[in-house]
């Protein structure tokens, strides 16, 4: 479940990239446009903080060799959950402000990281 939700993450990352191109452009044009380029720009700090998690928890976490892992290792994928999901949380807001497919793309994002959350916690059990 944890290479289905990297993948889904990285599906995610096509509408976020596009929209943040477009929205870099007019930033400056309102409010509703800067609140899309915030929310687009938390967006793709969500994605990479997401998958940098994914990453080394492929890496690190496969079938345990010790008991416990490092606290090293613990704490490098939990602050990178922490920021993917201030992030995440900073881009379904931040659509509430902006307007038109922003909008529409900004608030579905929340749900669409809460899918791959969910898939990356599943994928703890039964191992």
């Amino acid at each position: 479940m944890l290479i289905l939700s990297a993948l889904i993450t990285l599906v995610i990352a096509i509408p976020v990239l596009t929209g943040f191109i477009h929205s870099r452009e007019r930033h400056s044009i309102d409010r509703r446009h800067f609140a899309a380029f915030v929310g687009f720009s938390a967006a793709i700090v969500a994605l990479g903080a997401t998958i940098a998690g994914i990453t080394s928890t492929i890496i690190w976490f496969k079938p345990p060799q010790h008991p416990y892992y490092h606290p090293f290792e613990q704490g490098f994928v939990a602050i990178f959950s922490i920021i993917g999901l201030l992030s995440t949380g900073t881009a379904f807001f931040a659509g509430f402000f902006s307007d038109g497919i922003r909008r529409v793309a900004l608030v579905l994002f929340g749900p669409a990281m809460a899918v791959v959350y969910v898939l990356a916690a599943f994928s703890n059990f039964g191992a």
